[in-house]
């Protein structure tokens, strides 16, 4: 059996959120080496320090949810994407993750984004369930 919410709900995520996870990691390990920007982040990833802050990224998302034993659903394909996005006035991977949980029959998200609140029928956790964790 997958890893459980305290609430006994399935435990999943998508390829998109694990990419933005990776992505938010990479940008706090530069940041804690003093870079700034985007731009500079890019240059970096081309070197060998690069290298070991993409590794360590990866290893930290991806540790996270093997330990969690989170499931990864495949996200929507373009087009249901596209759909999400002007139905509900989303950006792009706002739009993937609200497409694939739809296309999945997921109805509960764990987020802090307030982007998600008008989508009708999704139940976002509440603070509370943050703290639980």
């Amino acid at each position: 059996m997958r890893g459980e919410s305290p609430g006994g709900y399935p435990l999943l995520t998508s390829e998109t959120v694990v990419d933005e996870s990776v992505y938010v990691i990479i940008r706090k390990l530069f940041s804690l080496k003093g870079v700034k920007n985007r731009f500079e982040v890019k240059k970096r990833l081309h070197t060998p320090e690069g290298q070991e802050v993409i590794d360590e990224a990866i290893e930290l998302v991806m540790g996270l949810i093997e330990e969690a034993d989170v499931a990864i659903l495949t996200d929507a394909d373009v087009y249901i994407t596209i759909a999400t996005m002007k139905k509900y006035s989303l950006l792009p991977h706002d739009a993937r993750i609200v497409a694939t949980m739809l296309q999945n029959g997921v109805k509960r998200l764990a987020t802090f984004d307030d982007d998600f609140r008008p989508i009708p029928g999704l139940v976002l956790l509440p603070k509370d369930y943050w703290d639980s964790r």
